[in-house]
């Protein structure tokens, strides 16, 4: 704001007659009050409140569009985090050892060996799609693909 208004004069004005005082521009606002009449004087301090009173309304306004657009700190803060841990959760499958996970013929995601706890196979274990419960795609185990590793923790059927 400093920058702006030491740039802010009028330059082709004619130089005022002797005795007068003369606003050239909002940087010599203060030299201007304390040499003009008190009317004057107040009348350009008004002026420079109205004009202070606008620009903060306008930054005001503006402020309220960003943050309707494009949300508060708490909201990026939380969609920032969000993010991390989808990427860390990622990054921990893409490591683990998937090559003998079969894919979900349905939506191509990784599958996980779980164990059917109702239905007409309760406790066999079976195929299921990892994007359970969006996608409830499965496959049959084969019998060398039986483990002890299976998944109880969705309650999903088979």
């Amino acid at each position: 704001m400093r920058a702006r208004l030491a740039q802010d004069h009028a330059p082709n004005v004619p130089p005022a007659p002797p005795g007068v005082v003369r606003l050239r521009g909002l940087a010599g606002l203060s030299e201007f009050v304390e040499q003009a009449a008190p009317e004057l004087a107040g009348n350009a301090m008004l002026c420079a409140v109205n004009q202070a009173a606008y620009l903060l309304k306008r930054q005001l306004e503006s402020q309220g569009r960003t943050f309707l657009e494009s949300g508060g700190f708490t909201e990026k803060l939380y969609e920032s985090r969000s993010r991390r841990k989808e990427s860390d959760r990622s990054d921990k499958s893409d490591r683990s050892d998937r090559s003998d996970k079969p894919l979900c013929p349905k939506c191509g995601k990784h599958m996980v060996l779980r164990t059917a706890r109702k239905g007409p196979k309760p406790g066999q274990a079976f195929w299921g799609c990892s994007g359970y419960p969006d996608c409830k795609g499965t496959l049959a185990v084969r019998p060398s693909e039986k483990s002890d590793k299976s998944d109880r923790s969705d309650g999903s059927d088979s």
